[in-house]
């Protein structure tokens, strides 16, 4: 069965914020852990002048006929989006199966992910860093609340023009709203480690 993509979607330094250069480690798939979610797939990944990996996070449902075959969704377009920028061809055919470019069935998407895109670090020596991710504190929901570190989802390749089409969005998402910074007011607590947040860009 042929994989649905909807259509519309084809497509330094060492602060520890802002655009920072990163490597895609490992990924996991965690969508049977939530009922609410269709794709949660989380991605650590190792940024440059760290010694701690991140999370970064594509979570959200998947719009449905009254079939049950995929129409599209929010959470089709970041996942299609991110597997553009590390050039995978896999997706989801319409109903709900994860199918490589060739048509063959993906029984573990996570592991499949793994053989093709994690990078293997060698302790005491630096991996490559071929993306780029925007990486923030949260503004808290509540005044007072801890502040989180969190990790945009729409990375790029590390380059001259990906470093431009990551401001770009983070400064889209910002005007819309969806990404929402802490200010010097709300940063009073200590941070906890990094996740990717389900409110606000998590909508989109």
């Amino acid at each position: 069965m042929a994989i649905f993509r909807p259509e519309g979607t084809t497509s330094s330094g060492n602060s520890f914020y802002g655009n920072c250069e990163i490597a895609l480690i490992n990924f996991e798939d965690k969508s049977s852990e939530f009922e609410w979610a269709d794709i949660y797939i989380d991605v650590e990944i190792k940024q440059k002048g760290s010694d701690y990996s991140k999370q970064l996070r594509i979570t959200g449902n998947i719009d449905k006929d009254s079939n049950g075959k995929i129409t599209g969704g929010s959470a089709l377009k970041r996942i299609y989006n991110f597997f553009d920028i590390i050039g995978e061809k896999a997706g989801l055919t319409v109903d709900g199966k994860w199918e490589n470019e060739e048509g063959e069935e993906i029984f573990d998407i996570a592991k499949y992910l793994n053989q093709k895109h994690a990078m293997n670090v060698i302790p005491g020596t630096e991996p490559e860093y071929p993306y780029l991710a925007y990486i923030y504190k949260e503004k808290p929901k509540q005044p007072g609340a801890k502040v989180y570190s969190r990790v945009f989802y729409r990375i790029q390749n590390n380059d001259a023009q990906g470093v431009k089409k990551l401001d770009d969005d983070v400064s889209w998402f910002r005007s819309k709203g969806f990404l929402k910074e802490a200010t010097e007011n709300d940063i009073k607590t200590p941070e906890k480690s990094v996740e990717m947040s389900q409110s606000g860009i998590g909508n989109l």
